[in-house]
């Protein structure tokens, strides 16, 4: 345990002479959530910090997950449930669970996160047919603010809560996830103008299970990335120039590339094409010094409470900057153009609304995750100032 100066992935996210505990049995969360009540502060949980959100940010303590709450998962096969410690790191989940004749339906391009972390935040991959990673959740067990231990099934109203949670709800220690029967991916990369990537763009999401593209500003040039199953490794010398076959999990992930930070917005899938031109338009006319690619994205529509993609088929549409550059002035003037096309945020990256718009985007639901929240706990000890003001609490 120490005090020090916390920082996120970025670099850009601080949170100054905190306590930093790294816990690595349900005993520790228990004492770290004992001493954030006696010192009446606020607690928050970190796995790779690699939230753009001010999310891991707390005026006394941050929890660390460490090994201890890390492991291999455990498949169910009658009910094809993969049972995760929840600070297991997405990267260390594929293999074992291939080995065991499973993968998860989706991923996202990047795998250095907690299992807590992806469900917490609403991660996702793309494919007009999958939803986010929090879609797959099926249970999860919580340490809460009163130190007991809770599981998701004793109470469906926080299971609903719990798959997209934002770290509100209490210390996650495991999650369940639907799991699929194993399969390889076909993966085909190549870059190519963005006119005519944007021209064909509903063929190319449609051939395949999955297709994103990053466009870059400097070359005006899309870099282009199709995966479809495939039936098993292709022999040496078969797949062509930019193509590979491999086990899926070995296929998703990408490079994080260097710090960042990053604004993400989901917009209506109907919506996408013309988003991504203005926001092309934006970075041309008015930040023609941003380098950094833009991501397009496709997410399919779940039910999740506070899901990005709640009761509708999605594009999900990330831009980028350096840490070592200003980034607001050009994120909240793509902001503008995000809400215009009905945007909604992810709640991992960085986003500007306050908690009447937001509360707006999920008319059916949003006071019901935040009187579980309110349930769970009742003193607001896992909330900060940024979550304060998303909530309006």
């Amino acid at each position: 345990m120490s005090r020090t100066e916390f920082t996120n992935w970025a670099g850009l996210v601080r949170s100054r002479d905190c306590e930093v505990r790294s816990v690595s049995t349900i005993d520790e969360v228990r004492a770290a959530i004992a001493a954030a009540r006696a010192r009446r502060c606020t607690l928050r949980v970190a796995g790779t910090t690699h939230s753009h959100a001010p999310l891991v940010q707390a005026d006394g303590g941050i929890i660390a997950l460490t090994d201890g709450l890390s492991g291999m998962p455990l498949v169910d096969r009658g009910s094809a449930v993969a049972r995760i410690p929840a600070g297991t790191k997405l990267a260390a989940v594929g293999a074992p669970l291939w080995q065991a004749g499973y993968s998860l339906a989706n991923q996202g391009d990047v795998d250095v996160q907690s299992i807590a972390g992806l469900i917490g935040t609403g991660v996702h991959g793309t494919g007009p047919s999958l939803p986010s990673i929090s879609a797959s959740v099926c249970g999860a067990r919580l340490v809460v603010a009163d130190g007991s231990c809770v599981d998701t099934d004793d109470d469906r109203d926080l299971l609903e809560a719990a798959r997209l949670n934002l770290g509100l709800l209490g210390v996650v220690t495991e999650v369940r996830l639907r799991v699929i029967p194993a399969y390889h991916l076909h993966a085909r990369d190549w870059s190519e103008p963005i006119a005519p990537v944007m021209e064909r763009l509903d063929d190319l999401i449609h051939e395949a299970r999955h297709f994103l593209f990053f466009w870059e500003p400097r070359t005006d040039e899309a870099r282009c990335k199709q995966l479809h199953p495939a039936p098993g490794p292709v022999a040496a010398g078969v797949d062509g120039p930019g193509e590979r076959t491999d086990p899926a999990y070995r296929v998703f992930p990408g490079d994080c590339g260097t710090p960042h930070t990053e604004m993400e917005y989901s917009v209506p899938a109907e919506e996408g094409p013309a988003c991504f031109w203005r926001i092309r338009a934006l970075m041309r006319e008015r930040f023609p010094d941003v380098e950094r690619p833009v991501e397009y994205r496709t997410v399919a529509g779940d039910d999740g409470w506070i899901s990005p993609a709640r009761g509708r088929a999605t594009v999900a549409i990330s831009i980028h900057e350096s840490s070592d550059r200003p980034h607001e002035a050009f994120f909240r003037t793509a902001e503008r153009i995000f809400r215009e096309h009905r945007g909604r945020p992810h709640w991992g990256k960085v986003h500007y609304l306050d908690a009447a718009s937001l509360a707006a985007e999920h008319p059916e639901t949003w006071d019901r995750f935040w009187a579980v929240r309110a349930r769970y706990d009742p003193e607001g000890r896992f909330l900060n100032p940024h979550l304060r003001a998303v909530g309006g609490v």
